[in-house]
């Protein structure tokens, strides 16, 4: 897969704005360029639904280890 060009946008410092607008000193800055895809409905509602459920199972052992550390089962 071909690298894609990099974008670059041009930017000023305020102090380089004269009273007409334009910049004497131009600066070019590279443009965010997204890493991952944009994810459709299905493919979001699937990462959700893996976030929440090791959450669960997070909390669900961190109850666990307490009961077994304070006695409980």
């Amino acid at each position: 897969m071909a690298e894609p060009e990099a974008l670059y946008v041009v930017g000023c410092a305020a102090a380089n704005v004269q009273q007409d607008g334009t910049c004497t000193v131009p600066v070019w800055v590279p443009y965010h360029q997204p890493v991952l895809p944009p994810l459709s409905l299905a493919d979001g509602s699937i990462v959700a639904f893996a976030i929440v459920s090791v959450w669960a199972m997070g909390l669900k052992a961190r109850l666990v280890f307490r009961a077994a550390r304070l006695g409980v089962y």
